[in-house]
């Protein structure tokens, strides 16, 4: 008897769900004298409802929510980039009392779960882009595919060798990364939001203290298994 025709492969949708911890009352400084340092990681702009004073806050605590706003981008786009995803379940720490909700505390961190579509892809593409940047060979992980690839050595010093790993050392150069851009940024003497150049830098010189508050666990993994039609 014939088979239907459908064969099972590495495109198809093999979802995969992370929770990531990025918490740290130490790293994230609140007024280094670096000041694009400052603003820890903040998935909140300055007119979200979650706040209860916003409009009470300095230029300068304006300033760093922004910059904090700016992190959170970065995290955002790093995920994106290495493959298709949701963010869910976003935690904050920090932040006033009840936590969150006073725009003039900065967060100490920030836990989300990441839903990617297809997660097989993730510890290839972190090693070609680690490849690329002139990071050391260390090692082998296993492909999505079976095959034996060359594994290298992450930002955080370690073999990147399993989805966890990946996503742990993306997220910290996510955090670490310097970044300049337009944003709306509230403006006390207006009342109001005006548009201005907010930029970042690492909030911490040293990239493994970043890496070290980053912490990545599994939820789920589902992916098609069974014996092709």
């Amino acid at each position: 008897m014939a088979g239907s025709g459908y064969q099972q492969d590495s495109n198809q949708l093999t979802q995969g769900l992370y929770r990531v911890d990025t918490s740290s009352g130490t790293y994230y400084p609140t007024a280094s004298a670096t000041t694009t340092q400052n603003g820890g990681i903040n998935p909140y702009d300055w007119d979200s409802s979650q706040y209860t004073n916003a409009t009470s806050m300095t230029a300068t605590q304006a300033t760093y929510l922004a910059q904090g706003n700016l992190r959170w981008q970065n995290i955002l786009d790093q995920l994106d980039n290495i493959a298709d995803c949701r963010i869910l379940y976003v935690v904050i720490t920090g932040g006033g009392s009840p936590v969150g909700t006073d725009a003039t505390a900065q967060n100490t961190g920030v836990a989300f779960t990441v839903e990617f579509d297809r997660d097989s892809f993730i510890l290839g593409e972190w090693n070609n882009y680690l490849k690329s940047q002139g990071q050391s060979a260390n090692g082998t992980f296993t492909a999505s595919d079976g095959s034996t690839q060359t594994a290298y050595t992450g930002f955080g010093g370690t073999a990147i060798t399993t989805n966890l790993l990946a996503i742990k050392d993306l997220v910290a150069t996510a955090i670490s990364a310097s970044r300049s851009r337009a944003y709306r940024v509230y403006n006390p003497a207006q009342a109001g939001d005006s548009q201005v150049k907010v930029s970042i830098t690492a909030p911490n010189s040293t990239y493994s203290n970043i890496y070290g508050t980053v912490t990545v666990t599994q939820v789920s993994n589902t992916a098609l298994a069974g014996t092709p039609l």
